[in-house]
């Protein structure tokens, strides 16, 4: 396997910071606890540290737990009249404590504390919320929303049995990577696998069993991937891998795209341990590249399934044919060997090839 592979693709995704949801342990943070009968003077000190949101009270007469807010206090020394300061600042911080703060427990989903949070009147909605625990924690009320939205995101761009990207979010990416390569001499990859006899396997073997064959490959496929591609499951038993290649001829051009298709069938001909090796199906491919600074995402689909399509209807024991003039192999850039493919049904590429009206390439 040539070095150049693992450069293949240096398209950048934009990847979320946000905490996927949980329990609302995962973002709950330490708060500090105060008596209830410290004057509010030096509760007003502890709060001229940026990172201190909320403090907690106890009450020291009885068992009550209260939560003043930073913006809550402000609020009140501030006061309707401009006096709030010199009224309250000797007082005890009981004076300006919310005693019905929203207190959750640390196991709680952050879905239903989010939705509680929100369902709180407009004076407190958007306080933190108290995590009792062995220690007191708060969590706040945006954190709660940005790791709901973000799990939210995920289950609508994540297949949720392979945990690979949609059919939906992969046709995105590819979007993405045709606008990214405009004009700057780079080249979009589309490589098309399709699972061999998946109808027959469940049948012969249960459906539980094929389950397990499509998560096996669809692992195999995500850390198999060289650095800056991408997969997706664009359909029940069918992946697609999504790549950038650097600026190059044509020739060079179809002989990175084969390779990099060639190393996918490498790393997925057969299982890993999890799988019975009798029940590890054969898988057709196809590979579609387009002219060098220019893609336009439906048409490299079209032509990659017009592709697939035929390698199916060629039959499994048809091989494909070498490249009539390879490109020899140098430093910077593979040679697509001349034996035949791996994969059974595959179509093969064909660099010598001129290219056909639509902008794109593909063996």
């Amino acid at each position: 396997m040539h070095d150049e592979i693992t450069q293949v693709a240096r398209h950048r995704q934009v990847r979320g910071g946000a905490r996927l949801a949980g329990v609302v342990s995962d973002l709950s943070r330490p708060v500090t606890v105060v008596g209830s009968t410290m004057p509010v003077g030096q509760l007003e000190v502890m709060f001229r540290n940026p990172e201190v949101s909320c403090v907690v009270v106890q009450d020291e007469r009885g068992d009550r737990s209260g939560m003043i807010m930073r913006s809550g206090l402000t609020a009140a020394l501030t006061g309707r009249l401009g006096y709030g300061r010199a009224v309250l600042e000797r007082r005890p911080v009981s004076a300006v404590t919310d005693w019905a703060p929203m207190i959750v427990s640390p196991d709680d989903p952050v879905s239903s504390v989010a939705t509680r949070a929100m369902e709180r009147d407009d004076d407190h909605r958007y306080d933190d919320v108290l995590v009792a625990g062995q220690r007191w924690g708060s969590a706040g009320t945006a954190d709660l929303m940005r790791s709901l939205v973000a799990a939210l995101a995920e289950r609508s761009s994540l297949d949720p049995h392979t945990r690979l990207p949609t059919r939906a979010a992969t046709w995105h990416s590819l979007s993405r990577r045709c606008e990214l390569v405009r004009t700057s001499g780079t080249r979009v990859v589309l490589v098309l696998l399709d699972v061999r006899g998946m109808a027959a396997l469940n049948a012969r073997h249960g459906l539980e069993m094929g389950d397990t064959v499509l998560v096996e490959l669809a692992g195999r496929l995500r850390t198999s991937l060289p650095r800056g591609c991408e997969a997706g499951r664009i359909d029940g038993d069918r992946f697609a891998v999504l790549a950038t290649l650097p600026p190059m001829d044509d020739i060079h051009a179809a002989a990175s795209a084969d390779q990099l298709r060639r190393h996918v069938l490498g790393h997925l001909s057969a299982p890993s341990g999890g799988v019975d090796e009798l029940v590890w199906p054969d898988l057709r491919s196809a590979v579609v590249w387009s002219v060098a600074g220019a893609a336009v995402a439906d048409e490299l689909v079209r032509e990659g399934e017009s592709r697939l399509a035929r390698s199916r209807d060629v039959g499994p024991d048809s091989a494909a044919s070498p490249p009539s003039s390879p490109a020899p192999p140098t430093s910077s850039t593979p040679a697509v060997p001349a034996a035949p493919l791996r994969d059974r049904g595959a179509a093969g590429a064909d660099p010598s090839r001129g290219a056909p009206s639509l902008p794109v390439r593909g063996a």
